[in-house]
Protein backbone atom coordinates (compact mmCIF):
# COMPACT_ATOMS: atom_id res chain seq x y z
CA UNK A 1 0.00 0.00 0.00
CA UNK A 2 0.92 3.45 -0.19
CA UNK A 3 2.44 6.00 2.11
CA UNK A 4 -0.16 8.82 1.79
CA UNK A 5 1.56 11.52 3.99
CA UNK A 6 0.37 14.15 2.55
CA UNK A 7 -3.47 15.79 2.90
CA UNK A 8 -5.42 17.99 0.55
CA UNK A 9 -7.96 20.00 2.63
CA UNK A 10 -11.17 21.31 1.43
CA UNK A 11 -13.86 23.72 2.43
CA UNK A 12 -17.58 22.03 1.45
CA UNK A 13 -21.29 22.90 2.65
CA UNK A 14 -23.09 19.97 5.00
CA UNK A 15 -24.86 19.62 1.50
CA UNK A 16 -21.94 19.14 -0.48
CA UNK A 17 -20.36 16.62 1.90
CA UNK A 18 -23.71 14.48 2.17
CA UNK A 19 -23.21 14.41 -1.48
CA UNK A 20 -20.09 13.35 -2.16
CA UNK A 21 -20.15 10.97 1.02
CA UNK A 22 -23.35 9.31 -0.59
CA UNK A 23 -21.44 9.02 -4.50
CA UNK A 24 -18.72 7.21 -2.59
CA UNK A 25 -20.63 5.19 -0.81
CA UNK A 26 -22.66 4.11 -3.85
CA UNK A 27 -18.92 3.43 -5.18
CA UNK A 28 -17.98 1.24 -2.36
CA UNK A 29 -15.18 3.63 -1.38
CA UNK A 30 -14.42 5.65 1.45
CA UNK A 31 -14.13 9.40 0.92
CA UNK A 32 -10.88 10.13 0.30
CA UNK A 33 -10.56 7.11 -2.17
CA UNK A 34 -13.38 8.57 -4.17
CA UNK A 35 -11.98 12.10 -4.05
CA UNK A 36 -8.72 10.80 -4.84
CA UNK A 37 -9.82 8.64 -7.99
CA UNK A 38 -12.27 11.93 -9.28
CA UNK A 39 -9.44 14.88 -8.81
CA UNK A 40 -6.89 12.31 -11.15
CA UNK A 41 -9.54 11.95 -13.89
CA UNK A 42 -11.08 8.60 -13.20
CA UNK A 43 -15.05 8.11 -12.71
CA UNK A 44 -15.24 5.30 -10.30
CA UNK A 45 -18.82 2.84 -11.26
CA UNK A 46 -20.99 1.89 -8.60
CA UNK A 47 -21.57 -0.96 -7.00
CA UNK A 48 -25.10 -2.90 -8.07
CA UNK A 49 -27.62 -3.57 -5.53
CA UNK A 50 -27.40 -6.59 -3.12
CA UNK A 51 -30.73 -7.75 -4.75
CA UNK A 52 -28.40 -7.94 -8.11
CA UNK A 53 -26.12 -10.62 -6.19
CA UNK A 54 -28.72 -12.54 -5.11
CA UNK A 55 -30.60 -12.85 -8.43
CA UNK A 56 -27.09 -14.23 -9.83
CA UNK A 57 -26.56 -16.66 -6.92
CA UNK A 58 -30.08 -17.99 -7.60
CA UNK A 59 -29.09 -18.01 -11.40
CA UNK A 60 -25.98 -20.39 -10.14
CA UNK A 61 -28.14 -22.79 -7.97
CA UNK A 62 -30.68 -22.91 -11.26
CA UNK A 63 -27.96 -23.97 -13.29
CA UNK A 64 -26.13 -26.78 -10.61
CA UNK A 65 -29.75 -28.07 -10.33
CA UNK A 66 -30.19 -28.45 -14.37
CA UNK A 67 -29.14 -31.48 -16.53
CA UNK A 68 -24.96 -30.66 -17.86
CA UNK A 69 -26.05 -29.36 -21.07
CA UNK A 70 -29.24 -27.31 -19.82
CA UNK A 71 -26.59 -25.79 -16.55
CA UNK A 72 -24.20 -25.06 -19.27
CA UNK A 73 -26.68 -22.39 -20.96
CA UNK A 74 -27.73 -21.19 -18.10
CA UNK A 75 -24.52 -20.66 -16.37
CA UNK A 76 -23.20 -19.02 -19.71
CA UNK A 77 -26.05 -16.77 -19.64
CA UNK A 78 -25.43 -15.94 -16.00
CA UNK A 79 -22.13 -15.20 -16.18
CA UNK A 80 -23.06 -12.70 -19.52
CA UNK A 81 -25.56 -11.16 -17.07
CA UNK A 82 -23.02 -10.70 -13.98
CA UNK A 83 -20.33 -9.03 -16.93
CA UNK A 84 -22.59 -6.54 -17.84
CA UNK A 85 -23.82 -5.88 -14.50
CA UNK A 86 -20.50 -5.73 -12.50
CA UNK A 87 -17.75 -6.43 -15.08
CA UNK A 88 -15.97 -9.20 -16.41
CA UNK A 89 -12.31 -10.15 -14.82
Amino acid sequence: MRNRTVGINVRVTVTEKKKVTMLARKCGLSLSEYLRQRALGYEPGGHPPTEVFNVLDKLDEIAESCQPSAGAKITACADEIRDLLIGGN
